[in-house]
């Protein structure tokens, strides 16, 4: 069931328009998808899966590596080149040219999305939300943090704005102690729908991401709204 709820859509003139917000996403690893293929029963052992796995991963790597496209069931990935060229002389030198990697779904992953069933969530939120917490170094969601690493935030009403003493990005201990905060010169992306950070240098634990911000999508709030991420996260 995807669960969602509602917040006020600002990128419309009419006061009465929402739009949806996803919540509550369950992020599952490879070893959850292994962990699967053992219950269809297969035939096939627990290593035998992952070595599948991991040689299909290594050779899909290596084909667009080669500058080649793969296309399956479940997605398709090619490469394109972005970035301005100002003579027919030039060719890509990684800095204002690069080569994108695009990843689109396949014909499975659309078909299932025809068969996903939703739930609305009571209320209506206005507010800042944080949907998932990803830790870019290791890749999981929701659960771990790598010290002096990126990590990427995706919700709605994120942007770290205003000039308040509380505004800003914050890691709250669970043991107790003052909340670790994000210096604004290590925000790399700081977006609405999307906060991209440096984690400070974490000592290992439990901790809790908080953001304060003033941002509401068009004029600043005289105060700072304040949401506290509900999943804890950890550093080991």
């Amino acid at each position: 069931m995807l669960e969602y709820v509602l917040e006020v859509n600002g990128l419309t003139a009419a006061p009465d328009d929402y739009r949806a917000q996803v919540v509550n996403v369950v992020s599952h690893t490879q070893e959850d998808i292994v962990n699967r293929i053992m219950r269809i029963g297969a035939g096939l052992t627990r290593s035998d899966i992952v070595a599948v796995l991991e040689a299909e991963k290594q050779v899909v790597v290596e084909i667009v590596s080669e500058g080649g496209a793969v296309t399956t069931d479940l997605f398709n990935a090619f490469p394109s080149i972005q970035g301005v060229f100002h003579s027919t002389e030039a060719s890509v030198d990684g800095v204002h040219q690069k080569v994108r990697i695009n990843l689109h779904a396949g014909t499975a992953l659309r078909d299932a999305s025809g068969a996903v069933k939703t739930k609305k969530l009571p209320g209506v939120v206005s507010g800042t939300i944080i949907s998932s917490v990803t830790d870019v170094k290791t890749g999981a969601q929701n659960s771990l943090l790598t010290p002096g690493r990126n990590i990427k935030i995706s919700g709605a009403k994120l942007k770290i704005a205003g000039d308040d003493p509380a505004v800003g990005l914050f890691f709250e201990p669970e043991s107790g102690g003052a909340p670790v905060p994000v210096d604004s010169s290590d925000l790399v992306v700081n977006r609405p729908a999307e906060l991209i950070a440096v984690i400070p240098a974490l000592a290992p634990g439990v901790y809790r991401l908080r953001i304060a911000t003033q941002y509401s999508g068009s004029t600043l709030l005289k105060h700072p709204h304040m949401v506290t991420f509900d999943k804890p996260l950890a550093v080991q």
